[in-house]
């Protein structure tokens, strides 16, 4: 007889949390989003830049990252590792669900990590450019970790826009100072991305004889013409795989009743849907400089009144490509390993697409663990970690 009512109950219980998910997900947003967990405490602030530390995990506990737990350890490496976010996204994709958070990841495996936040501009922060970035807040930003720290070396890992606007600090700031640097997914030779690669390097031409004839140039535009609202940005980061994007959100009606599944699609959804805007004057260089004439792949070009020469860059190299990413393509990225002067650099095509490469399923396995033992290698040990092994 109880055979008989349990197939209505778990009927009845399945629609209940069916329906029920199905409205919270809209009303109480912030209760499904697991992202930003991590401890930590802010160090510096200026402006819409900020720099976090993150707390040690307690020695000795457990952390499970995508299936596989790790025992989090004690602080063993002297140099500091610095995450670089890109633009146009918030800083805590580098921590997400607990189990696919590359904070947590490094910070169980003995590692120093802060992070530099770019924060959240808006409409009227369109003047915003990258000598705000590369000049201004990196150093600042770097001199804050030294000094928090008491390292004078640090290691760099940056993700796309991230890895540039780590290279352009180094190129134009001559630190020779950052050990070690990881990029993943960086497009240093814009003119290989997909379709709008070579439509760049097709218009490159025409641009510049157009503003020898006319005057009319792309600097000399209005900045907020240039300026890329979050929304806007959401969308055209969506549509560089719309299947996708229909996809999973089919997948997340036909699991609605399942709590976990939700709350992880409401996560990931959230780096894509919820951007901040991309500053205007900063697009308007990247346009430029980036885009039409393709200046870093050529090695060098100005930010502010200083000159960014890559060749310049000594620092020990790690770089990354997706071997499915429709948005920067390995060519793109494989670039880097030309412009650097560094002896010492290797470069992996991993799976995953320009997000899967970075915090995918198989990343934790590919990407990470990869980094996680280069940077091993070479990031001094602690003293005591040192007396410990004699």
């Amino acid at each position: 007889m109880s055979k008989f009512f349990d197939r209505p109950v778990r009927f009845y219980k399945a629609s209940s949390a069916f329906v029920n998910n199905a409205v919270q997900r809209r009303v109480n947003k912030a209760r499904y989003i697991q992202a930003d967990k991590s401890d930590y405490e802010v160090i510096c602030a200026d402006g819409l830049m900020t720099v976090r530390h993150y707390k040690p995990l307690p020695a000795g506990s457990t952390v499970l990252i995508d299936g596989k737990p790790y025992v989090a350890r004690q602080r063993r490496f002297a140099i500091p590792l610095v995450l670089v976010p890109p633009l146009g996204v918030f800083g805590w994709i580098f921590d997400l669900l607990a189990d696919r958070s590359m904070v947590r990841y490094f910070l169980s495996h003995g590692f120093d990590v802060y992070l530099i936040d770019w924060g959240a501009p808006r409409a009227d922060d369109s003047d915003i450019s990258l000598e705000d970035y590369v000049c201004r807040w990196f150093p600042k930003a770097m001199a804050a970790i030294r000094e928090h720290s008491g390292s004078e070396q640090q290691s760099l890992v940056g993700y796309c826009m991230g890895g540039l606007l780590a290279l352009m600090y180094l190129a134009s700031s001559q630190d020779d100072k950052v050990e070690n640097l990881v990029t993943i997914a960086s497009p240093v030779d814009m003119h290989k991305m997909g379709f709008a690669g070579p439509l760049s390097r097709v218009l490159s031409k025409p641009a510049w004889a157009i503003g020898k004839v006319t005057g009319l140039k792309i600097t000399e535009m209005e900045r907020r013409f240039f300026h890329v609202p979050g929304k806007r940005l959401s969308l055209m980061f969506k549509m560089t795989n719309p299947m996708g994007t229909v996809s999973s959100y089919v997948q997340l009606v036909r699991n609605m009743a399942d709590d976990e599944y939700v709350s992880r699609y409401m996560t990931m959804n959230e780096w894509f849907t919820n951007m901040p805007d991309y500053p205007g004057a900063t697009v308007q260089e990247m346009i430029r400089k980036m885009g039409l004439y393709n200046r870093m792949a050529k090695g060098r070009f100005r930010i502010g009144n200083r000159v960014a020469e890559f060749a310049t860059i000594r620092s020990n190299l790690l770089a990354f490509a997706g071997d499915n990413d429709k948005i920067v393509p390995v060519a793109a990225a494989e670039a880097i390993m030309g412009v650097v002067s560094s002896t010492d650099k290797t470069f992996h095509v991993v799976p995953g697409g320009h997000a899967g490469v970075f915090t995918g399923s198989k990343a934790a396995h590919t990407t990470w663990a990869i980094s996680k033992d280069w940077l091993g290698e070479r990031s001094r040990p602690l003293a005591a970690e040192i007396a410990a092994s004699t």
